[in-house]
């Protein structure tokens, strides 16, 4: 892997680099939002609700952003992040 330099000398980044970047930003923060919809559709107070489900979405924020870095392929932490958003969105949109 050679390392490509702009014209000023700076490091530009492979394509690989920026997808997992922005993976992990949209995918996490998708991924963080319909975790916490999810929680509303639990039958405890609404109050409560907003509390766990905002405590439960940085958490599982944080883990996504994990993920997509510790994963080997690119098109699995793709994968991964596509299949789990669309079943939490099946989820969200059956219960609420």
């Amino acid at each position: 892997m050679s390392k490509r330099r702009s014209s000023h000398g700076f490091y530009l980044p492979d394509f690989s680099v920026i997808s997992r970047i922005v993976l992990a930003i949209g995918g996490s923060y998708g991924i963080a939002v319909l975790t916490d919809l999810l929680f509303l559709a639990l039958t405890i107070d609404d109050i409560s609700a907003i509390y766990w489900g905002q405590i439960t979405s940085v958490v599982v924020c944080a883990l996504m952003i994990i993920l997509v870095f510790s994963l080997r392929r690119l098109w699995l932490a793709w994968a991964v992040v596509a299949s789990l958003s669309s079943i939490l969105g099946l989820i969200c949109y059956a219960t609420i």
